[in-house]
């Protein structure tokens, strides 16, 4: 997955250029491949960005979705839809991604992150994940580095006022929380290992086999 960040070698004049995006830092909005994920946390994290005009939104188009379904969320907003997830991660200044794999796709970008993730009846669910769930994270980057590298606002806490919290720590300039963030990729990474998993296990798994013939 490292050879994700090596995909595109697009300058940023070249991608405003040719995107007809203006000249903002960029925050990206990944809110999820499903209209449900969709409809639960795009309005919450729009409304978080309006309050921040010195940047421009973009939602991430999810595959499998039509243009048309997000127009309801764009109307009055100076929010904009683009196709390419990694095209725009690699221009956005910080994202707010909804938990699945665009977290670690984000983190290998190097882009600083909340992650989101509304539900419906969220003290219900909040609730059972405390009783039932066995892992201490969502996220994949959490799981990997196995501690909280980035904050996730899951259930009760995806709520308007925590995610105003979140995103104003994440658009400071040069701030520790951003620092710590980026050094906590460049670890992530590094477990991760070099490109090339699938050779990789291909590798071991004919090794184990060759072994157990012995």
């Amino acid at each position: 997955m490292a050879a994700y960040c090596e995909t595109h070698n697009e300058s940023r004049a070249d991608f405003l250029a040719s995107s007809r995006i203006p000249d903002k830092k960029i925050v990206a909005l990944l809110a999820g491949s499903r209209r449900q994920e969709i409809d639960s946390n795009l309005p919450m994290m729009l409304d978080a960005m309006e309050k921040h005009p010195d940047y421009i939104p973009i939602i991430a188009k999810a595959p499998g979705i039509d243009k048309e379904y997000y127009s309801k969320y764009l109307q009055g907003r100076q929010a904009l839809l683009f196709e390419g997830t990694y095209r725009l991660l690699k221009q956005s200044y910080a994202a707010l991604v909804t938990s699945g794999t665009a977290t670690l796709e984000t983190a290998l970008f190097r882009v600083p992150q909340v992650v989101c993730y509304a539900t419906p009846m969220p003290k219900f669910y909040s609730w059972l994940r405390k009783m039932f769930l066995k892992v201490k994270y969502v996220s994949l980057v959490n799981l990997i580095a196995d501690r909280e590298v980035v904050t996730e606002l899951v259930a009760a806490t995806m709520s308007p006022a925590c995610l105003d919290v979140e995103v104003k720590k994440l658009l400071e300039h040069g701030s520790d929380y951003r620092n710590r963030m980026l050094k906590e990729y460049d670890r992530v990474i590094n477990i991760l290992g070099e490109a090339g998993a699938s050779r990789l296990a291909a590798n071991a798994i004919y090794k184990a086999l060759n072994a157990s013939k012995r």
